[in-house]
């Protein structure tokens, strides 16, 4: 291989990794497509930097994925997916059109099973409002392969076809409330719902 090739290749190598790296989330409107929310801290957007992503999903964490994970939403529509599928023999949940309550709090707890998550469980729905729309509030119960009890809070909009979903995960022990008031914050935030 001749040596411009090859420098053209490590250029365009770090390139590459120079736009998948996350970036840091200031406090204020934190724009997700036509959804925008407000954050009340910093958060690192590790969105770029996850496999499974997909572009109407944006991953904050504080202290990295195992450790918290707030994922924030767009708009789904019928036939759009919150997680792309890790192996072609393990899709991943599709948003379908006349969706239940109960069918959409079903889709959010299958993506955290898609995420290797084990005996995912939802717990203590009640009505709520996010953005301004009737919501679905709800909690999660699950483990890591490890064994590591994980707590999640889950808010799924549930007007007409169209969704947008909070999801909040991070281990029970001391994670999942260090930054539980963070979240309500982004759930309770005025936002903007395009």
């Amino acid at each position: 291989m001749r040596i411009a090739t090859k420098v053209w290749l490590y250029v365009a190598t770090l390139s590459l990794a120079a736009c998948a790296s996350p970036t840091l989330v200031k406090p204020g409107p934190f724009q997700v497509g036509t959804t925008q929310v407000q954050v009340g801290r910093e958060w690192s957007d590790i969105s770029v930097i996850m496999p499974d992503g997909t572009k109407k999903v944006r991953l904050l964490s504080v202290d990295g994925p195992l450790l918290n994970r707030l994922y924030i939403t767009d708009t789904l529509s019928p036939g759009d997916i919150f997680l792309r599928p890790r192996a072609r023999e393990k899709p991943t949940p599709v948003f379908r059109e006349g969706m239940s309550p109960s069918e959409r709090m079903e889709f959010v707890t299958d993506n955290v099973s898609a995420m290797g998550f084990q005996r995912v469980e939802r717990r203590n729905p009640k009505p709520a409002r996010y953005l301004g729309q009737p919501a679905i509030r709800f909690e999660i119960a699950a483990q890591t392969a490890e064994g590591l009890d994980v707590s999640g809070l889950s808010v799924v909009t549930s007007t007409g076809d169209r969704i947008r979903i909070v999801l909040y995960l991070a281990p029970s022990e001391h994670y999942f409330a260090k930054y539980l008031p963070d979240v309500e914050a982004v759930i309770q935030s005025p936002g903007a719902a395009g």
